[in-house]
């Protein structure tokens, strides 16, 4: 008996424009799928001002925060993106 084939699953992805200044990078910390509070995952820098982090890895609820040089937090509250999202905005610090 074949299984049924399961869908194809929607990347999740986190879209940061901002413009961090030469020789600097975005991370991004939190509850999400290879994130923690701890130590950040440096973002993809695509363009001048824009960044990504993106996952195919499956979860239930993400918590996020990014940072600069994973040392200066955003300010605000935490942003929360659910499986197979996507979120695009430019953080204040």
């Amino acid at each position: 008996m074949k299984e049924a084939s399961r869908s194809k699953k929607e990347n999740t992805r986190i879209v940061v424009r901002y413009n961090v200044g030469y020789d600097n990078h975005l991370f991004i910390r939190g509850n999400g799928p290879g994130l923690n509070w701890e130590h950040g995952v440096m973002l993809k820098n695509i363009g001048p001002d824009e960044w990504v982090w993106e996952t195919t890895a499956h979860f239930k609820d993400c918590e996020f925060k990014v940072l600069i040089n994973d040392q200066q937090f955003e300010n605000g509250e935490n942003h929360h993106i659910d499986d197979g999202g996507a979120v695009q905005y430019t953080p204040n610090f």
